[in-house]
């Protein structure tokens, strides 16, 4: 289990920003329009949608994350709602939501299809839903498969296979008996960038993620193998031999209700 207030997510969403002044861009939330970031952790997009004059509420089960959310708010002087709640089950009534988005995060729901059946729940009649997921190759894909076969190992069990959740297809299908119509999928990548591949990979020492399987690594003996392993792969992929920078794709999908 993920502990999502452990650690520094800060730091990744940061990095992620990016992508949600992209899924932003591309939802194109109106003043005066209800939108929900799901899974909004320190709230990027929905700060970016309340910079439009939107009633942007962000959700999200990190209290911590949360409030950070909310100090960001205050800081810029924006006007945007942040609550507690699950992807199972979002705190919003039904048709309480004319753009629905969600920045890497639905992708983590542990159930995809109840979810789905939320988002088209909580959405009003033509509501957009715009949601990103990795695509499954790159450096950091690669990463952390190399990260996993270290896990797997110590752990003794194969990997848990993992929803297609960039292809068009998958989420069409996905999607349908909840009542949302796909409309489109766009590739993009996001621009990582670090002192070095060695401070990036410490920097990631700090993700949940990394927290919630480092015991069993530590306990294994296995936390220096991991890295190395990691290491490897960002050295190879590396574009800026003086710093660090890789590229890492992901998808964005537009569904309509």
């Amino acid at each position: 289990m993920v502990d999502w207030d452990a650690g520094r997510y800060e730091q990744t969403a940061a990095e992620l920003e990016p992508v949600a002044r992209a899924v932003v861009d591309a939802a194109q939330p109106r003043p005066g329009e209800r939108v929900l970031d799901l899974a909004c952790g320190t709230g990027n997009a929905a700060l970016l949608a309340a910079a439009r004059d939107a009633d942007a509420t962000g959700i999200d089960a990190a209290p911590r994350l949360l409030d950070v959310a909310r100090e960001r708010a205050r800081s810029l002087d924006l006007e945007a709602e942040f609550r507690e709640g699950d992807l199972l089950d979002l705190p919003v009534p039904d048709a309480g939501a004319d753009v629905v988005l969600s920045v890497f995060g639905l992708i983590f729901a542990d159930d995809r299809a109840r979810a789905v059946q939320e988002v088209a729940r909580v959405s009003a009649p033509g509501a957009r839903v715009f949601i990103s997921a990795w695509i499954p190759s790159g450096p950091i894909h690669e990463m952390l498969a190399a990260m996993g076969r270290v896990l797997a190992r110590v752990a003794e069990a194969p990997p848990s296979p993992r929803f297609a959740w960039s292809d068009a297809a998958a989420i069409e299908a996905l999607t349908r008996d909840a009542g949302l119509t796909h409309q489109s999928t766009t590739e993009a990548q996001l621009a990582i960038r670090a002192a070095s591949p060695e401070a990036y990979a410490d920097a990631g020492r700090e993700h949940p993620v990394w927290l919630a399987f480092a015991p069993m690594l530590e306990q294994a003996g296995a936390d220096a193998e991991a890295r190395g392993a990691m290491l490897a792969v960002l050295h190879e992929a590396n574009e800026d031999p003086g710093a660090f920078l890789i590229h890492s794709p992901y998808v964005i999908h537009e569904l309509r209700v």
